[in-house]
Formats: C-alpha cells, structure tokens, sequence
C-alpha cells in the first residue's frame, strides 16, 4: 500500500509541476493574439483554439497535484471545526462512496473520446486553422487518469487513518 501511495504521489507531483510549464507558452500565446489583433489589426485563426487546448490541458494534468497537496475548493467553515478523526472520516467516505468512482469513470469515458477522435480524425472546427483534437483529448484523458490514482492514493490514505488510526508510512 505504502508504495503505490509513494507511486501516485510522485506521479501527481511531477504530472503537475509538467502542467506548470504550460503557463509560459500560453501567456506568450496570448499576448502575441492581442498584440496583433489590437496594434495590427491582424487577428490570428489559431490563437483560440491553442489557447483553450492549452488551459484544459492545464487543468486536467494540474488536478492530481492540487489533490495530492490538499489544495482544492472546500466548504472550510464546518469543516475546519471537525476534529481531525471526524476530517477522516468524511474525506474517506466522499472519496470513496462519490470521488473514486465518478472520477475513475469519467477517465475512462475520456480515454474512449480520445481514442474515438484520433479513430476518426476529428478536427476542431472551431477555426480556418481546424487542427486535429486528439493530442489535447489524449492529455486530458491522461490528467484525468492521474487523477483517478491519485484519489485512489487518497482514499488509501485516510482509510489508513480511519481504521489503523494512523497516516500511512511516508505520508507527505
């Protein structure tokens, strides 16, 4: 158990600190769109649509991270009053019952829609430039898959706390 913890940790960490990266070229993306489309007036067909593959790509290759680091939205005003047992408890349940499982799914769907697109050559169709979509699905559909583990790693986790009431070896 403790080295498949160990396992997805280091794969989300290094999966997300990859998707840090992504930051630079899109701020470049994006300025070099403004700075032709309004001191030009040349707009670029392409700068859309690299944009938002880009910013989902992002996204979904930086989730397992913010999970692994407990960086995620959370309704804070109960639960900070929680003792750290009844944390647990709640964490494993949701990761469990609701998380794990949706999450694992909805990798799975996503690993059928990139396949499905490359099988087909879908094409954006967004723009005159219309580039093939199934990079930016495979992407996200791994992101996606990461994030499964990781909240795998999670509920492993606070099950250890749950029921062995103590964090498991190496824990952060």
């Amino acid at each position: 158990m403790n080295r498949f913890i160990a396992f997805a940790d280091r794969l989300s960490m290094g999966v997300g600190m990859t998707a840090a990266t992504l930051v630079a070229p899109l701020g470049i993306i994006m300025t070099y769109e403004v700075l032709a489309r309004f001191m030009l007036n040349l707009p670029t067909f392409w700068a859309y649509e690299l944009s938002y593959m880009i910013t989902g790509a992002h996204f979904a290759l930086g989730i397992a991270m913010v999970t692994r680091r407990g960086e995620h939205i959370r309704i804070d005003f109960l639960y900070a009053r929680m003792s750290d047992r009844t944390k647990a408890i709640l964490d494993f349940v949701v990761l469990l019952c609701c998380m794990l499982p949706m999450m694992t799914w909805v990798a799975s769907e996503l690993v059928d829609y990139a396949w499905t697109a490359w099988w087909r050559g879908d094409r954006s169709g967004e723009s005159g430039w219309n580039p093939v979509v199934w990079p930016v699905r495979v992407v996200i559909a791994f992101g996606f898959v990461v994030f499964a583990i990781q909240l795998l790693a999670e509920t492993l986790k606070t099950g250890a706390v749950v029921f062995l009431a103590r964090p498991p070896e190496g824990d952060r």
